[in-house]
């Protein structure tokens, strides 16, 4: 009963998901479903024979199907009338709600399917299995013409930037407030070394580094002085420097630089001097205006990506995501990661087991802030553009709440 009662949640969800999109939504949502409801059946179940547990949740998947495809119809026959809308074509009805429907089933089964497997054989699956529904992913929407593509790339940038955030909050336990100061910071790195408005045009693969390096030093210069601070005092200092961030690059529009020695030092024991400007209000932001166009990643067979096609785009920020959590992953596992949480346990008992608090938060807010150079890269490139207004204080909001939901600690 509970296994049925979980079908008929997912089918309802999902259908109620089709009212927002229509059309061949149903194909994508349906499948989607089937391996999320797959996954969760299958947990709940005790492992034996994978036959015998397919033929268990058969009935499940094909009731969250049938509910699927009842409110898909429904959506297409009278609420799009309601909305004044029209109707997907007959064909799309038809074959899209079939394919939702068989998706639907025949994901739910196989992925319950697995748990019957000894567990490395079925995480072997399992990865083979969602590693397939990436890739193949951008394709099925450009042909059905969803264009979900470009909306899930924007979601990655925030999966990248929870996943730095993840380090300095679930690792270490310190409460950062303005991590999206990194963000423009890494942003704003990639505008300025990669935008033909300052003549500075670095190749995309070189920038993108030197963005996150940029991000790590900001980081360990920022997390020096909030040492002393716990709990509220540093979230309060976090959410002060996240604020301070986008007001600085929005008010970096008349820059000068003096040579020190001859236009302050030598003046003050009464020496005439020349004194020597290497830059006199240069615009180096642009203010509101913000910096654009910004220079794109290119490759030798596929050439400079274009926002045009998002497929490009869509596995360049799954690579990078990839890289982040291998990166991440053997940090946790390293000497380093196991320091971070007996920091975030007890900070006292830590110390006193030889651990320096200095050095590892230190590392933390260095760490985590380099991730976070990575995505403000990519999105720079991306939009081919960076605004001050991005990187306000709900940014950081919203980083945190993908921490959250996600579960503090956790990267799986």
């Amino acid at each position: 009963m509970k296994i049925m009662r979980s079908g008929i949640t997912f089918g309802i969800v999902a259908g109620l998901l089709t009212f927002l999109f229509g059309g061949w939504s149903v194909a994508v949502i349906g499948s989607l479903m089937g391996v999320g409801l797959g996954m969760g059946l299958g947990s709940g179940v005790e492992r034996k024979d994978p036959f015998k547990i397919a033929k268990d949740v058969a009935p499940t998947a094909i009731v969250a199907g049938a509910i699927l495809t009842a409110l898909s119809i429904y959506q297409n026959s009278f609420v799009q009338h309601a909305i004044g809308k029209q109707p997907a074509p007959l064909n799309v009805m038809i074959f899209g709600n079939l394919i939702g429907f068989l998706g639907t089933v025949i994901f739910t089964t196989l992925l319950a399917a697995l748990h019957g497997l000894p567990e490395k054989e079925e995480q072997k699956w399992k990865m083979i299995l969602l590693a397939v529904l990436v890739v193949a992913f951008p394709f099925i929407d450009k042909l059905t013409a969803l264009r979900w593509t470009a909306q899930i790339i924007f979601a990655l940038i925030f999966v990248i930037l929870g996943l730095g955030l993840n380090i300095v909050v679930g690792y270490a336990g310190l409460l950062d407030l303005g991590y999206a100061a990194f963000f423009a910071i890494g942003a704003y790195t990639t505008g300025m070394l990669s935008s033909p408005v300052h003549g500075i045009q670095i190749n995309f693969w070189i920038v993108i580094w030197i963005a996150a390096v940029m991000a790590a030093i900001w980081g360990f210069m920022f997390g020096a002085p909030t040492l002393p601070l716990r709990g509220d005092y540093l979230a309060i200092v976090t959410l002060g420097f996240g604020e301070i961030v986008p007001v600085l690059f929005k008010n970096l529009i008349s820059v000068t630089i003096k040579e020190p020695f001859t236009c302050w030092i030598l003046p003050m024991f009464k020496i005439n001097t020349t004194c020597k400007v290497f830059v006199e209000k240069f615009d180096l932001t642009l203010g509101e205006k913000g910096i654009s166009p910004i220079g794109r990643p290119s490759l030798p067979l596929i050439g400079e990506f274009q926002s045009s096609n998002p497929i490009t785009w869509y596995f360049l920020i799954i690579a990078i995501i990839l890289l982040s959590v291998f990166i991440i992953r053997r940090l946790r596992d390293s000497r380093l990661g196991r320091a971070w949480m007996a920091i975030r346990e007890d900070e006292l008992a830590a110390a006193q087991m030889g651990i320096d608090p200095v050095k590892t938060k230190l590392a933390a807010f260095a760490l985590g802030a380099t991730f976070s150079g990575f995505a403000g890269a990519f999105y720079a490139a991306y939009i081919s553009g960076i605004f001050p207004s991005v990187f306000d204080f709900s940014a950081s909001i919203i980083i945190l709440c993908v921490v959250i939901l996600g579960g503090i600690g956790n990267i799986n």
